[in-house]
C-alpha cells in the first residue's frame, strides 16, 4: 500500500512538472502583436490637367519709360506630363491689366491680354521650378485730344516660376514674366499712330489639379 501511494505521489509530481514546462513553452510561443508601421504618404505627381487663377502686378511702357502700372488678374489652364523629375506641358492664360501711361503725344492702355506657352520644370517635391515661353497677344488702346482707337498686337513672353503642392490637388505659384508686343497702328483724328508695348509682371496664383 505504501509502495502504491509513493508511486502515485511521484507520478503526480512528475505530471505537474511536465504540465508547468509545457505551459511555459506555450507562453513563449504566443506570437507578438504586429507593430504598426507609418508608411510615408505617396509623393504627389504633377501629371494631369489643372485650372487656376492669379493676381498680377504689371509694370509696362508704351515707350522707353515703364510708367504704365496696375494690378490685374488672369485665369490659366494647362496640362502637365512627368518623366521622372522632369515636368513638361502646355499652358494658356487670359487676363486683364488696365495698366495705362503716357504714350508719346497721348496715353496708352493695356487691356485684355493672353498667351499660349510651353512649360518645362524640375520636380523637387513638393516644389516645382520651371521656365516658360510662348506666344502672347493683347488689345491696347491709344487716346489723345483727337480721339481714341484700339488695336490687337502679337508678341512673345518668357518667364520663370515656382509652384508647390498645398494639398494633394491644390497648388500655389509665383511667376515672373517679361512680355514684348509688336507695334500697334492706331487711327486717331485722321492720323495713323504706331506704338509698341512691353511689360514686366509678377503673378501669384492658386490652382486645382484634376
Amino acid at each position: 500500500m505504501r509502495t502504491f501511494i509513493a508511486s502515485l505521489l511521484v507520478s503526480t509530481v512528475a505530471l505537474g512538472g511536465f504540465s508547468a514546462a509545457y505551459a511555459a513553452d506555450a507562453v513563449d510561443q504566443i506570437p507578438e502583436a504586429p507593430v504598426a508601421q507609418n508608411e510615408p504618404a505617396p509623393a504627389a505627381n504633377w501629371q494631369g490637367f489643372y485650372l487656376g487663377g492669379a493676381g498680377t502686378y504689371n509694370m509696362g511702357g508704351f515707350g522707353n519709360k515703364y510708367n504704365a502700372r496696375a494690378l490685374g488678374g488672369q485665369v490659366y489652364t494647362g496640362y502637365n506630363w512627368q518623366a521622372g523629375q522632369i515636368v513638361y506641358g502646355a499652358e494658356a492664360d487670359i487676363g486683364y491689366s488696365g495698366a495705362d501711361g503716357a504714350a508719346g503725344g497721348g496715353e496708352g492702355k493695356n487691356e485684355v491680354n493672353g498667351s499660349i506657352r510651353g512649360r518645362i520644370g524640375y520636380d523637387l517635391n513638393p516644389f516645382l521650378l520651371y521656365g516658360t515661353a510662348g506666344l502672347a497677344a493683347t488689345k491696347n488702346k491709344f487716346s489723345n485730344a483727337a480721339g481714341s482707337d484700339t488695336d490687337t498686337s502679337l508678341g512673345y513672353t518668357v518667364g520663370a516660376g515656382a509652384e508647390t503642392f498645398v494639398t494633394n490637388n491644390i497648388t500655389a505659384r509665383v511667376e515672373y514674366r517679361y512680355t514684348n508686343y509688336a507695334d500697334s497702328d492706331f487711327h486717331v483724328g485722321g492720323a495713323n499712330i504706331s506704338r509698341g508695348y512691353d511689360e514686366h509682371s509678377v503673378k501669384v496664383g492658386i490652382g486645382v489639379k484634376f
